[in-house]
Parts: structure tokens; C-alpha cells; sequence
């Protein structure tokens, strides 16, 4: 699996601690079945500022770390970025680190409650720019819970969106779960990620979120979302959207008797 979002580099933001925490986060992030990780730092949320060039100094440390501690995690470059009016002008001129560093996708990150004032023309602006933003855990936005067709909006815009394994087992709560179900059944989230920030409790661990996306809508849309299409992000690829919407229709368990009857 890809894990396209995770807070292992250490000591820059509110995830790992150290390079030892970041080292046993790598083993549990092998041990489940990742294979590659996106290194998502924060950036412009307020309290941390790790710029493109930063991230990709504490990437090249860390992969050098994971080396000499045969470790066999891929690692590439990122950032998650708060949907501030300044992140435009930032991935412009090059100092907000984008997915892979490959000038095709950007991580972007809302506030926990609220969809700040003037968000659609902020996405727009990025999209201009000829990056996808990403939106992340949207299931975890209280107003995108209260109405996930929002969501729905900037899908048809062009954005892109990921959903947390912990949202999708009921780690993260009720309305997360139940957000994250009403958006990956929709069709509007595209990839499946860790967001880990711990070697204990929220660790690097996408098997059970996988599990149960596959539960709600079939094995081969629960592929795409953790392997094909964040493996075709992270390398700057083209992610055959239809193919989820293949999926989705093929995927999602039938209701009623005649329903039961066909299972």
C-alpha cells in the first residue's frame, strides 16, 4: 500500500518526536503493508512553517536513517498544507512543498470545524495554477459532516480527496465514521491514508481502514483507493478516475431480499 499522508519526520511538527520514534513508525508503517509514505509535514497553519526546501533536507536525513536501519520504506516528499490565502502565492513561487515534490498535487488541510471564508476561490486559484489540491480528511471538517455534498462540489471542480483508516473503524468518532461512509460510497474520496502522528495509538496503520472500505463498497474500489491511485499520485501520474466510478458500481453491497438472495 501508499500511504500518501503521515507526520514521521521528526521534531518539526506535532508528530514524531525523534528520529528513534520516527524509525519505529516505519517499522509499523512495513509491518502493515505500506511500502512507500509521503513525508506530510504541516505548513502555514499557524503554528508550524516547514517550507519546500526544509522538508526536502529532513527527507533526504530521514532516508539516509532508514537506510542504515535496513528498513525497506519508500519515502518521498510532502507537505499538509492549510487552506490560507497565501498558500497560492507560496505554491507559486515554489516554497510550499508539493506531493512527491513533482509540481502536480498538493496536500491541503482545513480547519477542524469550519470551511473558511473565500475556500472555493482559494481552490480555484490552486487549480489555475495546474496543481490538484487534495483535500484531506474531510470527514474530520465539522462543517463537511454536517454537509458532505460541499465535498461533493469541489470533486466536480477537480479536486481530489483522502479520507483516515481511523475515521473509517470509528477511531476518530460517530460523525467521522459516518462522514467518511457517506463520502467514499458518494465517490468522492480517491485515496485511503494513515495521518499518522505516533509509534503508539495513531500509528502508521492502513490495513483496517482498507478492510472496511472494501466492506462498503468491494475489494477492487478499496485497491484503488490505497494502492493504484496514490502510487499513480505520488509519482505524478494520471489517476483513471473512471475506474473508481467502475468500481463503486460494481462494488456496492445490494439491499433488500433480492439483494440477500444474490450474497
Amino acid at each position: 500500500m501508499v500511504d500518501i499522508h503521515g507526520h514521521l519526520l521528526p521534531g518539526i511538527d506535532d508528530g514524531s518526536k525523534s528520529m528513534a520514534m520516527s524509525l519505529e513508525m516505519a517499522r509499523l508503517a512495513v509491518a502493515d503493508g505500506i511500502s512507500l509514505s509521503l513525508m506530510t509535514p504541516h505548513h502555514l497553519n499557524g503554528v508550524y512553517a516547514n517550507p519546500a526546501a526544509a522538508v526536502r533536507e529532513q527527507v533526504a536525513a530521514f532516508r539516509s536513517a532508514l537506510r542504515e536501519a535496513d528498513i525497506a520504506l519508500e519515502i518521498l516528499p510532502g507537505a499538509e498544507c492549510h487552506l490560507v490565502p497565501e498558500l497560492p502565492g507560496a505554491l507559486r513561487d515554489g516554497r510550499a512543498m508539493t506531493v512527491g515534490d513533482r509540481k502536480k498535487a498538493v496536500l491541503v488541510e482545513l480547519p477542524v470545524h469550519s470551511i473558511p471564508m473565500g475556500a472555493t476561490s482559494i481552490l480555484e486559484e490552486i487549480l489555475s495554477l495546474g496543481l490538484t489540491p487534495v483535500i484531506v480528511h474531510p470527514e474530520r471538517n465539522g462543517e463537511l459532516c454536517r454537509q458532505p455534498e460541499r465535498l461533493g462540489e469541489w470533486v466536480e471542480m477537480g479536486c481530489l480527496a483522502q479520507v483516515t483508516s481511523r475515521s473509517c473503524t470509528g477511531k476518530f468518532g460517530d460523525q467521522a465514521y459516518t462522514a467518511a461512509h457517506r463520502m467514499v460510497t458518494a465517490g468522492w474520496i480517491h485515496f485511503l491514508a494513515s495521518d499518522a502522528h505516533r509509534d503508539r495509538r495513531r500509528i502508521p496503520e492502513m490495513s483496517p481502514g482498507r478492510a472496511m472500505i472494501a466492506k462498503w463498497v468491494g475489494d477492487e474500489a478499496a485497491g484503488l483507493l490505497t494502492e493504484t491511485f496514490p502510487r499513480a499520485l505520488v509519482y505524478g501520474r494520471e489517476i483513471e478516475l473512471e475506474r473508481l466510478d467502475e468500481a463503486l458500481a460494481s462494488g456496492k453491497p445490494k439491499r433488500g431480499w433480492f439483494g440477500w438472495l444474490r450474497r
